[in-house]
């Protein structure tokens, strides 16, 4: 999986190479079209469960899927703020400590 490119773009990506229209890829995460055109364009994010379907449907890694969405939706909330690069900085440098601390999530 290319982890340059956008959840959406690579769902768009992934959609054209195997020729299915967009009613049918939304229909797998009952979602409606228009609502996977935004996706695609980057205006929306799916939400977790969404993320999943498609992830299941296109055969990814649902952890790496729904770690662009959550980087995405990170800064979609915080990018135009001063603080987010550093705030990024942070989470990375306190992965390890919070999964040691016993503070992750119970989905890990």
């Amino acid at each position: 999986m290319d982890s340059s490119s956008t959840l959406g773009a690579l769902l768009r990506q992934l959609r054209k190479a195997r020729k299915l229209p967009l009613r049918s890829v939304a229909a797998v995460a009952e979602m409606d079209s228009t609502l996977l055109s935004k996706i695609e364009l980057g205006q929306r994010l799916p939400t977790e469960p969404q993320t999943k379907a498609l992830a299941d449907f296109f055969d990814l890694p649902f952890e790496e899927m729904e770690a662009k969405r959550l980087a995405e939706r990170f800064w979609m909330d915080h990018g135009e703020s001063p603080a987010a690069k550093r705030a990024a900085s942070l989470i990375k440098e306190q992965a390890a400590e919070y999964k040691t601390a016993g503070i992750s999530s119970n989905r890990e």
